[in-house]
């Protein structure tokens, strides 16, 4: 069970999405799904090919009107 006040470090993530895999693949969890309507076109690129830290860091300047 997730505890809202445990920092979760790189470990227990992994350690949680290994317990997350095991239940899935014992038919007690379903995998959780992605909804199409949520992304733009921009957005399921950026999702499948990633985005460099410049990419990354002119949306965050262009949101705050940093430029």
């Amino acid at each position: 069970m997730y505890n809202k006040d445990e920092i979760l470090t790189y470990e227990i993530i992994q350690e949680r999405k290994k317990e997350q895999e095991r239940l899935i693949a014992e038919g007690k969890m379903q995998r959780p799904q992605l909804v199409d309507d949520v992304f733009t076109e921009e957005d399921w690129k950026i999702f499948n090919d990633g985005l460099t830290f410049e990419e990354l860091w002119n949306k965050v300047e262009k949101k705050l009107d940093m430029k």
